[in-house]
C-alpha cells in the first residue's frame, strides 16, 4: 500500500474542486496557450519545453507510448484533453479519424456546455460522432469515478513519494504527475502553489482527490532548492560580476540560462553593493 500523506487539519482546499469529465462530452479549458493547429500545451520540465495537453493525458493517465504511438482524439476536437475521448494509435488510425470528423466541427450537437472552473471556463462540445478505433494501450478509463484513486504505475516514482512522467532528480513539488494533472483539469498553478490530495494517496491522479492547500512558505528558499537558475557558487557569481566577459559565455560556463546573467548583471548595475 502507498504511503499516505494526512492532510492538516484546518487544511482547507484554495480552489473549487473538479467539474467533472463526461464520456460524450469534450473537455477543452481555457486556462492552458493553444497552438496555430488548435492543440493546448502545457510545461513539462522532464521534457525540457512544452507538450500537447491531450499527449500529456493520455501519458498521466491512460499509459506509456513507445516508439511510433500518437495520442489521437476520438471526438476531432484538437483542444480536447478528455481522457474518455482520447487513445494510442498510429498513422493509418489518425488518416481514418480524418476522414471520420471531416467537415463534423460546424454541426456539433446542441448538447455542449462551457462550464465554470474558479475564474476561468471549460468548454465542453458534443461531438457528432466518437471514433471506435482500438487503442494500442491495454488501459482505459472507463471505470473512472469520482471517489476512487487513479493510480498510474508505469509512471516514474520521485524520492518523495510522488509520480512523475520521466524519472529525474527533481522532486513531486517540482515534476510530480498530480501536478500536472492539477494544470491539465482543475486549473492554473504558479510553482509556489501546493497541490495536496484529500484522498491522503501521494500516488493518485484523481483530479477529483486534488486541491490547492497553500502556497510555499518561503518562494527564496523554494527557488534556490529547485531552479538551476539560482545555484551559483560564489565564483560563478564573481564571474558575472566581472564585466569583461559577454554573458552567453558565461551562462554556457556556468550551466544556467543567459536571461540568469543578464538579470543578474542588471540587478548588480542598479545596486553595486547587492549582497547576492
Amino acid at each position: 500500500m502507498p504511503t499516505t500523506h494526512p492532510i492538516p487539519p484546518g487544511s482547507e482546499p484554495l480552489q473549487p474542486s473538479f467539474i467533472g469529465l463526461h464520456p460524450e462530452l469534450c473537455f477543452a479549458p481555457t486556462w492552458l496557450s493553444r497552438t496555430q493547429r488548435g492543440y493546448t500545451s502545457l510545461t513539462a520540465k522532464e521534457f525540457s519545453g512544452t507538450t500537447c495537453a491531450h499527449r500529456l493525458a493520455v501519458m498521466l493517465l491512460l499509459g506509456p507510448l513507445e516508439g511510433t504511438d500518437m495520442a489521437l482524439h476520438r471526438c476531432g476536437n484538437a483542444s480536447c484533453h478528455n481522457p474518455f475521448h482520447l487513445y494510442a494509435g498510429g498513422d493509418a488510425e489518425n488518416r481514418r479519424d480524418k476522414l471520420l470528423h471531416q467537415g463534423s466541427h460546424p454541426r456539433w450537437g446542441m448538447f455542449g456546455l462551457t462550464r465554470l472552473a474558479g475564474r476561468h471556463h471549460v468548454h465542453m462540445p458534443h461531438p457528432l460522432v466518437l471514433s471506435k478505433e482500438a487503442s494500442r494501450l491495454s488501459m482505459n478509463f472507463d471505470n473512472f469515478t469520482p471517489g476512487k484513486c487513479v493510480r498510474s504505475a508505469w509512471l516514474h516514482p520521485t524520492y518523495d513519494g510522488f509520480r512523475q512522467l520521466r524519472a529525474t532528480a527533481m522532486s513531486g513539488e517540482v515534476v510530480g504527475a498530480h501536478r500536472k494533472v492539477y494544470t491539465l483539469f482543475n486549473g492554473p498553478l504558479d510553482k509556489y502553489d501546493i497541490v495536496s490530495h484529500a484522498c491522503g494517496d501521494p500516488t493518485c491522479l484523481n483530479p477529483f482527490h486534488l486541491f490547492i492547500s497553500g502556497r510555499q512558505p518561503c518562494p527564496r528558499d523554494f527557488d534556490v532548492k529547485h531552479d538551476k537558475r539560482f545555484r551559483l557558487s560564489a565564483e560563478g557569481l564573481a564571474m558575472i560580476a566581472d564585466f569583461g566577459k559577454g554573458s552567453a559565455d558565461i551562462a554556457k560556463e556556468l550551466g544556467v540560462h543567459p536571461q540568469t546573467v543578464v538579470s543578474r548583471r542588471a540587478n548588480l548595475r542598479r545596486s553595486p553593493n547587492t549582497s547576492w
